[in-house]
């Protein structure tokens, strides 16, 4: 008898020091379903120390593009933890100040498989690919044309800006159209205004 009332109190004791040294009160976690069905599309003069949007003039060597990729979510499933352990009679002493949850989990139906951005001409309509005419910048400040960017980047985040840093193909009065090819061959479009360049 004394040996089983023993081993009750060991386990006891060993489930409390286990949970207050590793105990996160996590969230639930939930998984959605992500679909693109837009694009946003700013053009930006970055001449000054703040960015202002263009509406009809910027210089070819101060502008960007911000794009925008919207999405839709749609909750599928929702998980949280039965039963917590943790508050089993013992107050939780946090050994450990950090936790890892489980984050969320997101699951792009048709992901994204290109970007191209292209140039009209407006005095004679012809239409130029200048996609590696844009660049932007990793975490390290490392300056990325938006092909390489999107080689390396394992989670395509939804936004992000771009800055013309070559600019001889660029006529002086254009039009930029961005094409966000899925793969399900489905494209989502969209143009600047007319912007002159001076």
């Amino acid at each position: 008898m004394n040996k089983k009332v023993i081993i009750i109190f060991l386990i006891y004791f060993i489930q409390s020091i286990a949970t207050s040294c590793c105990s996160c009160d996590c969230d639930p976690i939930n998984t959605f379903e992500k679909t693109y069905n837009d694009l946003d599309l700013k053009a930006w003069d970055t001449s000054g120390f703040q960015n202002t949007e263009v509406l009809n003039s910027a210089y070819k060597n101060a502008f960007g593009l911000t794009i925008y990729v919207q999405f839709e979510l749609n909750q599928i499933s929702y998980s949280k933890p039965i039963w917590n352990i943790s508050s089993f009679g013992f107050t939780s002493a946090y050994a450990m100040s950090d936790c890892d949850c489980p984050m969320d989990e997101y699951i792009t139906l048709d992901p994204i498989a290109s970007i191209k951005i292209n140039v009209v001409n407006i005095e004679t309509q012809e239409i130029t690919d200048v996609t590696d005419n844009f660049t932007t910048y990793n975490y390290n400040g490392e300056q990325l044309t938006i092909s390489e960017l999107f080689e390396i980047r394992e989670d395509w985040l939804d936004g992000f800006q771009v800055d013309m840093s070559e600019y001889d193909n660029i006529p002086d009065r254009s039009l930029f159209t961005v094409i966000i090819s899925l793969e399900s061959g489905a494209e989502l479009v969209k143009q600047t205004q007319e912007i002159t360049f001076e």
